[in-house]
């Protein structure tokens, strides 16, 4: 039984597990070397703070090494270019499956619980401008906040893995089928393990 909840603290060296697998054995990010375990500790409390959701799956009836509920995956959203407050009402997905447990429809039912938050304008959060100051949402929309601003738009910038399943293309179609919409590509601007690697930029808008 797969259950989904928002991440704890408890749940990052899993996390970070999942994480060092796709950094050491894929290209499907261009990070080389696993991060620090205080980095994760970092992006949990920041995302906490700015109101952005950060969700792990769960099989609460199996565990893992450290006792706790096994992690099948993680999804989270992130600022785009936090530094430029214009940019505030668009937001970064991350998404990353247990190498075990893909194809088994649990990076869709993540993705869904998002685009349904932001379609249904549930997804909010706090802005930073240049030098790291808090700064005031736009006024002229009538429903935003003194100090948040509504999310409208979700970027997935993918790397197109010339190992992965459709030589990294399968990816791509994925986020397709789920409403996504390619904004473009970025030829051979990587080279991780022996290959050139493409990146693909796709957005999912909120309806009007």
């Amino acid at each position: 039984m797969v259950s989904y909840r928002p991440a704890r603290l408890e749940d990052l060296a899993q996390i970070r597990t999942i994480n060092t697998h796709y950094i050491l054995n894929t290209s499907l990010t261009f990070v080389r070397t696993p991060p620090p375990f205080e980095s994760y500790i970092a992006k949990l409390n920041d995302l906490n703070t700015r109101g952005l959701p950060y969700i792990v799956a769960l099989d609460d009836e199996q565990r893992a090494d450290d006792g706790h509920a096994l992690v099948l995956g993680y999804a989270s959203l992130s600022p785009f270019r936090p530094q430029m407050v214009s940019y505030a009402p668009t937001v970064e997905l991350t998404l990353f499956i247990h190498p075990d447990y893909q194809s088994r429809a649990i990076g869709s039912a993540l993705l869904a619980q998002f685009l349904g938050s932001v379609e249904t304008g549930q997804v909010w959060h706090t802005c930073e401008g240049m030098g790291g100051q808090i700064e005031l949402s736009d006024q002229n929309d009538e429903n935003a906040s003194a100090s948040a601003t509504q999310v409208r738009n979700v970027i997935a910038v993918m790397a197109v893995d010339p190992e992965g399943k459709g030589q990294g293309e399968a990816l791509r179609t994925w986020y397709l089928k789920r409403g996504f919409e390619e904004c473009g590509r970025m030829r051979k601007v990587g080279f991780k393990r022996g290959h050139w690697i493409d990146t693909v930029w796709l957005q999912y808008s909120m309806p009007e």
